[in-house]
């Protein structure tokens, strides 16, 4: 057919059963369902979501698939791009840190939960055992093609890799050929786009991308369904993803490294912050620093020092006032000073806190925090120093950021996680819906219809 690894990663994904998976890989899966699905819930309600779906249910369509909490159906790429869109409102959702922090579960759910409905009962339904099989493949296809990119070019990896996850599991529930599969990465080669430059200014569209690839996922695979074609080189072609959008930095052997063996799904993070992952490891410190120094008000705190790597501290401290005092929800959501004052003056980062942007105590203290370039420092390194006023101080240095596969979050932890996610949804949810969506996806492999998950939360 062709010797680009789109043949192979096509012929993976339509040939691997339930059975083939791992326990570890459907446990992996489950953990993203669930910590995705109330990534989802939580920013149901959060800027711009509201004027997405004004435009799209003005439009209309075929009313097939439902958008969470709001009581309504649209065609089922509609669906997928706005119930992805929320997952990732937050910046709370799954992050793979050792490929560029992509975010492969919202795309990925979001073109899934779109499917089970568009198929509904047409086939008995969509069932528990079809979804995670489904979301370990395309978590696996996600994340190979960040690792296999491996200089930051400024795409946003979420959007313009996260669409062949997307694509990946929607074509497996569909149930393509492998020769429809690659048909449908190539469709969705034409789609693959998101750039960084929107978490910089701040814009909304940093959610809306990744709903886009949860979107071109559906689209690519019905389309791919009806014998349209696309690039057959998608990755390793002259202009393939790979030369095309990475030249000069990526690796095309981890493609299909341990193909079929390993799903690398199994190695992602969920985050205990709703912010950027790369921030994460200065909110541990300071969090640590806090509870060392008993600080319990900001009066307790004469200063803070964060020493980094000089292209870290540039990235935070030559940015300009957003780093400290951000205007809008995006940029604070990757303000290292806001973040890190945030953390000592409440000692937590929840998605309240990341929202108050006119905490007046948390403002005063990032005005004070000293950014200082240490060359020396290795790549992504930092300390944080905290003095208090009666001149004890304490120096943390950064590890693996807690949700990492080295310090994952528990189960209960994820639970907690879902709940305060779903105290932030558009509208109130009983514990009982709550109860119910939980226990489901901890037997999601007993369900004979997925559809059930969504039940308690389509409005």
């Amino acid at each position: 057919m062709t010797d680009d690894a789109a043949w192979p990663l096509a012929r993976h994904v339509c040939r691997t059963g339930y059975a083939d998976l791992p326990a570890s890989a459907v446990e992996s899966a489950r953990r993203d369902i669930l910590d995705t699905f109330g990534c989802m819930l939580g920013g149901s309600g959060s800027p711009g979501i509201d004027e997405l779906f004004a435009v799209l249910s003005r439009w209309g369509g075929r009313e097939e698939s439902r958008v969470l909490l709001r009581g309504t159906r649209l065609p089922a790429p509609q669906a997928a791009l706005l119930n992805a869109s929320m997952g990732h409102a937050l910046d709370f959702d799954d992050t793979l840190d050792t490929g560029g922090s992509i975010h492969p579960g919202v795309s990925v759910l979001g073109s899934v939960l779109a499917v089970c409905d568009s198929l509904g009962s047409a086939r008995g339904g969509v069932s528990g055992r079809d979804v995670l099989l489904a979301v370990a493949l395309g978590l696996d296809v996600s994340c190979r093609i960040a690792l296999a990119s491996t200089l930051d070019r400024g795409w946003h990896r979420t959007a313009a890799i996260g669409v062949f996850g997307a694509t990946a599991a929607a074509g497996k529930l569909i149930g393509l050929t492998p020769e429809q599969m690659l048909a449908a990465f190539g469709i969705a080669y034409s789609h693959a786009a998101g750039n960084r430059q929107c978490i910089l200014d701040g814009a909304l569209t940093k959610r809306l991308q990744a709903g886009q690839a949860a979107n071109a996922g559906v689209f690519s695979a019905v389309l791919a369904k009806t014998g349209f074609t696309g690039a057959r080189n998608v990755f390793n072609g002259r202009f393939g993803f790979l030369e095309l959008y990475q030249p000069n930095g990526y690796d095309a052997s981890v493609l299909l490294r341990d193909l079929g063996a390993v799903f690398r799904g199994e190695t992602l993070s969920y985050k205990p912050y709703p912010c950027g992952r790369p921030l994460h490891a200065a909110i541990d410190a300071a969090l640590a620093a806090r509870a060392q120094l008993e600080i319990e008000r900001p009066d307790d705190i004469a200063s803070v020092t964060i020493e980094a790597d000089p292209a870290g501290h540039s990235d935070q401290f030559a940015r300009g006032p957003a780093k400290r005092r951000p205007t809008q929800v995006v940029e604070a959501q990757f303000a290292q000073p806001f973040l890190v004052a945030t953390a000592l003056v409440h000692g937590k980062v929840g998605i309240a806190q990341v929202d108050g942007l006119g905490d007046v105590s948390v403002l005063s203290l990032s005005d004070r925090i000293v950014g200082v370039a240490r060359g020396e420092r290795p790549r992504g390194s930092l300390s944080v120093t905290v003095q208090r006023t009666d001149g004890r101080s304490v120096t943390v240095e950064t590890s693996d950021p807690i949700g990492s596969p080295q310090k994952p979050l528990t189960n209960a932890q994820l639970d907690a996680k879902f709940r305060d996610c779903a105290r932030n949804a558009l509208r109130p949810l009983s514990d009982g819906s709550l109860d119910g969506v939980l226990a489901a996806i901890r037997l999601l492999e007993t369900l004979p219809d997925a559809q059930e998950l969504m039940a308690a939360f389509a409005g």
